[in-house]
């Protein structure tokens, strides 16, 4: 009897992974919007089943911080918008907004400007009546897309569901 048990169990294991690599993994789908264009290879977004997976967005507008963002006026808000409105297209692709967003990753290189990321942050979700997402937020040494005249500041990646 317990051999019988092994055997289906196996029988079963066999066949969904078969299943699974038949669909190329998880049946995970990259999320590809205009205008993002990853800095290294990894797709801005995944989706699996109703979960969408979105990667570290930086303050990349046709693969540059903006001048704007990197003037020393105001920056880590600059960039804030700018990597909110990335996460927000990401979500588009998929058919989602920020309010089916669940969980948030943030990365600072600086908690001093913590304060002035939330300003900014906040009111996506609150200027909605949204109830904002699960997040950590955690100051870093550095961020990828740097460079000596336009640092990264803030990196953000979220988790949505349907």
């Amino acid at each position: 009897m317990r051999s019988r048990s092994l055997s289906a169990a196996a029988g079963f294991l066999f066949l969904a992974t078969s299943a699974i690599a038949q669909d190329g993994g998880v049946g995970a789908e990259g999320v590809y919007p205009d205008g993002i264009v990853p800095i290294a290879p990894y797709s801005p977004g995944m989706m699996v089943g109703d979960t969408l997976y979105v990667s570290g967005q930086i303050p990349y507008v046709d693969g540059a911080i903006p001048a704007e963002a990197s003037d020393g006026t105001d920056d880590i808000m600059d960039q804030t918008r700018i990597v909110m409105d990335n996460i927000s297209a990401v979500l588009e692709e998929a058919g989602m907004t920020l309010e089916n967003v669940v969980m948030a990753s943030v990365f600072l290189t600086d908690l001093g400007n913590y304060g002035d990321f939330n300003t900014v942050y906040g009111p996506y979700w609150t200027d909605q009546d949204w109830t904002p997402p699960a997040r950590a937020a955690v100051e870093v040494g550095a961020l990828p897309g740097s460079t000596e005249d336009a640092p990264v500041l803030v990196e953000i990646s979220v988790i949505a569901a349907r």
